[in-house]
């Protein structure tokens, strides 16, 4: 079989395009193949799913890029805050760089080092979040039924166990 000419490829795509709005409105197959020219109800219904299939296969290669963009900035992103973590920072103050009195080196300032850690740690929790990498959160959801049930078993073993002390009580006097 012949490929379609570009005209062509234009044509089928019009057609689909208003086979699936048709569709999406209501209309049976049948009057989808009565109005635009398809050869039985079942050509039309299969021409639908495909362009139905190719849009959602397209909007996964789509998700997939998107996904690969995001992993590269973050990437990028973690390597900038790598850099900085690697660098050694002085004590700057009023513009000029603090010295040990004794030594006359610069001053180590540890604070854009440590900034650089929490970035690091920040953009590992969005990478994992994004990957799906973190245990799933546990929740456990109590319902006022719950409640009024574990109340009436309270109150039934506190019922028991003050009639058990009664007839103890009894049996002692007696």
């Amino acid at each position: 079989m012949a490929r379609p000419t570009k005209a062509q490829s234009v044509a089928i795509a019009q057609r689909r395009a208003e086979a699936v709005a048709m569709r999406m409105t209501g209309a049976s197959f049948q009057a989808i193949a009565d109005k635009l020219g398809y050869s039985s109800r079942g050509a039309a219904c299969q021409d639908i799913t495909r362009a139905l299939e190719a849009a959602v296969a397209e909007q996964a290669r789509t998700v997939e890029v998107y996904r690969e963009e995001e992993l590269q900035r973050l990437d990028l992103l973690l390597a900038e805050a790598w850099a900085v973590l690697k660098r050694q920072h002085v004590t700057v103050s009023h513009g000029r760089i603090i010295r040990d009195e004794e030594t006359d080196q610069p001053l180590i300032d540890d604070g854009p080092t440590l900034a650089a850690i929490d970035r690091v740690l920040k953009i590992q929790e969005r990478r994992a979040k994004f990957l799906g990498l973190d245990a799933p959160t546990k929740v456990e959801a109590i319902t006022i039924d719950a409640l009024d049930a574990e109340i009436a078993k309270l109150a039934a073993e506190l019922e028991a166990d003050q009639a058990g002390k009664a007839a103890g009580a009894a049996a002692a006097e007696g």
